[in-house]
């Protein structure tokens, strides 16, 4: 359970950090393509990253072979990645600059980090 948690928490604030960067000087064309109604392939990003990690850490940790248990543990680090991809991004969105995101972002891993529900008994 430490290894997952550990995982999965160090790929999400890995993620969330190398996303604010590129999300600040995006903004504009962010809402020219919000706009347009086009949308980026960055959740496909995304879901790589969920499959090769999924593949990697799910041999590792030495979990039962089946494939429900597979795509169930697919299904939370995909869905853990997205939110808190977009949570930077909506970080990103209401915070004047980049400094004061990442420490605003900083402030919600912490707590996430904190009542996640592994640290506390």
């Amino acid at each position: 359970m430490g290894c997952m948690y550990a995982t999965v928490l160090f790929l999400d604030t890995q993620n969330s950090s190398s996303v604010q960067p590129v999300v600040v000087v995006g903004r504009t064309i962010f809402y020219r393509e919000r706009a347009a109604g086009i949308f980026s392939l960055k959740s496909l990003y995304v879901i790589m990253q969920a499959v090769l990690c999924d593949a990697i850490m799910y041999a590792m940790i030495g979990f039962e072979w089946t494939v429900r248990k597979f795509f169930w543990y697919l299904f939370i680090l995909f869905f853990t990645l997205l939110h808190f991809t977009s949570h930077d991004m909506m970080t990103i969105a209401v915070t004047p600059n980049a400094s004061v995101a990442q420490i605003v972002g900083s402030f919600f891993y912490g707590i996430w980090n904190l009542f996640s529900g592994f640290i506390v008994p």
